[in-house]
Formats: structure tokens, C-alpha cells, sequence
């Protein structure tokens, strides 16, 4: 078996864990191109390797708000730096158990606020309305980038046109203009 080039173990187990919430060690070791005892090298637990890779999903999150407060900290600066991490903050946000471990729920509510600081000023500049309270404005964008990603990966939308249909529709909703 060879190890994917490119690909880091943690973004590999993040394609296999959100595609299938209860793969294995196993499944994850034969999609990385390993051993399932190289795997437990690296982690040697179901759980490590899922406090591992929600680590990394934070890790990419904190990146993708760097890069969109570098680039203007604009609603679509921040869709375009999130949309193509979707599926690793899908894993982040649709898995439970993270609600009860400390280390991550510290990041994680060290992160989100800056991400709120993006979309509050969205608000202040009137690009969304200032009443929209935070809880519903973050759920909904996150909403959002977690479809998009999924569109994206389902081959529905363009990869490219992803970040937009996000901010328009976090801008417009759905109704008819």
C-alpha cells in the first residue's frame, strides 16, 4: 500500500469520517494507503484519531479567518477562505462528542468569535441587517458554507462559484427580488 502523496493523514481521515461518521481505523488506514498498525503508530485510539482531526479542523479554521481578515475581512473573503474547508468543519460541527472535550471546545470558542467579528461588521457597514441576531447569523452561515462544500464535493456547484452563492444568499435569502 502506498501512503497518498499530498494529502495529510488527518485531511484523509476527515474525507472518510465525514463520508462514513462510524469508519474505522481500518477503513481510514486503507483510504491513507496504510497499515492499520502504521495507523495506530500515529494514533492509537478511535478517539485520538478523532481529537486529532477536529484539532486540524480547527487548525484550518483559524486559518481560513486569518486569510479573510488578510484579505479585507469581507463576507466574501471569509466564504472563500471556509467553503473549501467545509468538510473538515463538517466534521467539526456535526459531531457531538466535542461538545465535551475541553481542549477543543476552548479553541473553538476562541475562533468562532472572530469569525462573528467578520459577519458583525457585514452588519455595521449594512451589508446585512444589523437585527439578524449573532446565534442565527453564524448558524446560518455556517449553514451555508456546510452546503456549498457539500455541492461542491457532490459536483453541483463549481468550485469556484461556491463562495459566491454563499454570500448571496446569506445576503438575499431565497425569496424573489
Amino acid at each position: 500500500m502506498a501512503v497518498r502523496v499530498g494529502t495529510s493523514l488527518l485531511d484523509i481521515a476527515v474525507e472518510v469520517l465525514v463520508a462514513d461518521p462510524a469508519a474505522s481505523l481500518a477503513e481510514v488506514a486503507e483510504a491513507a494507503g496504510m497499515g492499520r498498525t502504521t495507523l495506530h503508530k500515529h494514533y492509537a485510539t478511535r478517539d485520538d484519531l478523532m481529537r486529532a482531526v477536529a484539532h486540524r479542523a480547527i487548525d484550518r479554521w483559524e486559518e481560513a479567518i486569518e486569510a479573510a481578515e488578510h484579505a479585507g475581512a469581507s463576507l466574501e473573503s471569509l466564504a472563500e477562505a471556509m467553503v473549501p474547508i467545509g468538510p473538515h468543519l463538517a466534521f467539526l460541527w456535526r459531531n457531538p462528542i466535542f461538545d465535551h472535550v475541553e481542549d477543543i471546545n476552548q479553541r473553538w470558542a476562541k475562533v468562532e468569535p472572530q469569525c462573528l467579528s467578520i459577519l458583525r461588521r457585514a452588519q455595521d457597514e449594512g451589508d446585512l441587517r444589523a437585527e439578524v441576531p449573532e446565534y442565527w447569523l453564524l448558524s446560518t452561515f455556517y449553514s451555508l458554507v456546510y452546503v456549498a462544500a457539500e455541492s461542491v464535493q457532490s459536483g453541483h456547484l463549481a468550485r469556484r462559484d461556491a463562495p459566491a452563492r454563499v454570500v448571496d444568499t446569506l445576503r438575499h435569502g431565497l425569496g424573489a427580488r
